[in-house]
């Protein structure tokens, strides 16, 4: 499929620059790249070639700056795994906050309560995202 050169007016050409220069994220400094080497005429096998993708995506990349501009730089949201605790996040909190708990003590309880399996790192991972902090106790000459 052959393309005349992408259509950008030279603020656009500017903003795309200063993108690839100085852009935090890598893939939206890939992503303009593309798009300044398709508005300088270049084919896009050639594009694709230089930038070691494949010549789908570079045609995926020219037809989403069409149709969103700037927007089309930035990754879209992605879903992962859905949580599994989300539903016994609160009686996780209540169990913490009514005694001081290890993870491995959540871990049982949530076996015997709701037969519910889980690592322990994920047992962690939400205790963090409530707001739970573990610290090291440190031995200290005024309790003695």
């Amino acid at each position: 499929m052959k393309h005349k050169p992408l259509p950008l007016t030279e603020d656009e050409v500017l903003k795309l620059e200063e993108i690839v220069r100085k852009g935090a994220d890598w893939r939206s400094r890939d992503r303009a790249t593309t798009l300044l080497l398709l508005s300088r005429g270049e084919p896009a096998k050639t594009v694709a070639e230089v930038q070691g993708v494949c010549k789908k995506t570079v045609h995926e990349r020219r037809q989403l700056w069409l149709d969103k501009g700037f927007a089309s730089l930035v990754d879209a949201h992605r879903k992962g795994a859905p949580s599994k605790l989300a539903a016994y996040l609160p009686a996780i909190e209540a169990w913490a906050r009514a005694t001081p708990m290890t993870v491995s003590d959540v871990q049982k309880r949530l076996v015997e309560e709701f037969d519910v399996t889980v690592h322990g790192n994920t047992v962690r991972n939400a205790l963090q995202r409530l707001g739970f902090v573990w610290k090291r106790t440190r031995y200290s000459l005024k309790k003695t």
